[in-house]
């Protein structure tokens, strides 16, 4: 019996696997940490704001988007202000939908720190 195809295989594999883990762990260093800040721990002559999120624009008032739970609807938000190049986010608030199909939805402002 030979021994090397499955060896070659195994070795491939762990390869394929810490390249995979690799490229997980760089594209989430890449983006800079988003820190959701409370409300009350800023003063307002620290940052300014990049953005409403989910809020202020007309689209807001027919869709906004919802996720199965609060993490996932702040992890999104989070995400959001880190395309827009934002330190952080603060005056966040997650709600979740009592009538229709459910659903957490997080909106807040992105600032950047000053």
């Amino acid at each position: 019996m030979n021994m090397r195809k499955p060896t070659s295989c195994l070795i491939a594999a762990t390869l394929l696997t810490i390249a995979g883990v690799n490229a997980a762990a760089q594209d989430s260093a890449g983006r800079p940490a988003i820190r959701v800040y409370d409300a009350t721990e800023l003063a307002l002559q620290r940052y300014t704001v990049v953005k409403r999120l989910w809020t202020g624009t007309w689209r807001a008032s027919f869709w906004v988007p919802s996720y199965d739970d609060a993490p996932a609807a702040l992890k999104a938000l989070t995400e959001k202000a880190a395309d827009l190049k934002a330190d952080g986010v603060t005056n966040v608030h997650c709600l979740s939908e009592a009538a229709g199909a459910g659903g957490f939805f997080c909106y807040g402002l992105a600032i950047k720190l000053k």
